[in-house]
């Protein structure tokens, strides 16, 4: 197969089971991936500040979807970004929080300049934020938020999150919710997927769908996945990531992603 760009999902997918990565392999594995012309996507429901904050020693290396596919960056260049109105935004938060499924008032937005959870958000979600979220400011009204907002994260009970997710696309308008963890929902613009941040990038580097492989672990890779010419799920991925995928590697705590890439390239 002829392969021009790698796509994986970080959090359960290329991150191992401390949130972190080689970065000496990892250095090498890019210099490798250049010499054959293969691009690099770090392509995750995180924020693009975090994405970048986690790539600080790579960012004109590899390119980045953040925020499921709502925005794309490389080398300095947004290639695409879609904003979610905030009035839109202010209306979901309030109808989430009134939620039987939400947990501990855990409502966060993530924008283009930080992320933003509310002052009675408990403390697990306050924790949860600090991992995941770059400049998290506490307020007291997300009315007072400037910044231009990409998407809702909210926790819910783990065993219900599914429920949670269906109930929020049945009421949602303009907006869908996809499950990105064991208990977390993102809430994003309709139409927008990790997907929609690929079919950008093809169209850029003129890059056929056939010639994408693509790593992940959760629903909101499912689009990526089916997208990509070539697609695998993590040996600890849901059954329906596993369902679409073409083949299962190993755990994501093993580094299966490096190694396997490592082995692409060598």
């Amino acid at each position: 197969m002829t392969i021009k760009l790698i796509a994986t999902d970080m959090d359960g997918t290329f991150l191992d089971g401390k949130g972190a990565y080689d970065k000496k392999r990892f250095d090498r594995l890019l210099s490798k991936l250049a010499e054959q012309e293969i691009r690099f996507v770090a392509a995750s429901g995180r924020q693009l500040l975090a994405l970048e904050a986690m790539f600080s020693a790579f960012t004109d290396r590899i390119i980045f979807v953040a925020e499921n596919g709502g925005i794309v960056k490389y080398q300095d260049q947004i290639l695409f970004e879609e904003k979610m109105p905030f009035d839109q935004v202010l209306e979901i938060a309030e109808f989430v929080r009134r939620s039987d499924f939400i947990e501990g008032d855990s409502v966060l937005l993530s924008g283009a300049k930080g992320s933003y959870i509310l002052e009675t958000a408990d403390a697990h979600a306050r924790k949860k934020a600090a991992m995941y979220y770059e400049n998290i400011q506490i307020v007291s009204d997300f009315s007072t938020v400037v910044d231009d907002i990409l998407k809702l994260t909210v926790s819910f009970k783990p065993d219900t999150v599914l429920e949670g997710e269906a109930w929020l696309n049945a009421q949602l308008k303009g907006a869908r919710a996809v499950t990105t963890g064991l208990a977390s929902i993102d809430i994003i613009p309709s139409g927008i997927s990790k997907e929609t941040g690929l079919s950008h990038l093809a169209e850029k580097f003129k890059i056929q769908p056939s010639e994408i492989l693509a790593f992940g672990d959760n629903l909101n890779d499912l689009e990526m996945l089916t997208y990509a010419g070539t697609s695998f799920a993590m040996l600890n991925a849901r059954d329906e990531v596993k369902a679409v995928a073409d083949d299962v590697i190993g755990h994501h705590a093993d580094a299966a992603v490096m190694t396997y890439l490592e082995n692409l390239v060598k």
